[in-house]
């Protein structure tokens, strides 16, 4: 009988897990949160291996390649 309940709290979870996922992904970003993405604003962030701030060198490195 614990077993089978532990495997229902497991599947449980997995499910409400599986659904934020979803819901979360289908939910539209912030207006100020597609101004940080489209430009990179991020100058106060000290996170250094983030996305944004590596694709943001990476365009940076083109462009000084073509010059």
């Amino acid at each position: 009988m614990k077993v089978a309940i532990a495997i229902i709290v497991i599947v449980l979870l997995v499910a409400i897990f599986f659904v934020s996922y979803v819901l979360n992904n289908k939910t539209p970003k912030p207006d100020g949160c597609r101004d940080l993405i489209e430009e990179g604003n991020c100058q106060t962030c000290k996170v250094t291996d983030c996305a944004l701030k590596i694709v943001k060198k990476e365009k940076e490195a083109l462009e000084k390649e073509k010059e």
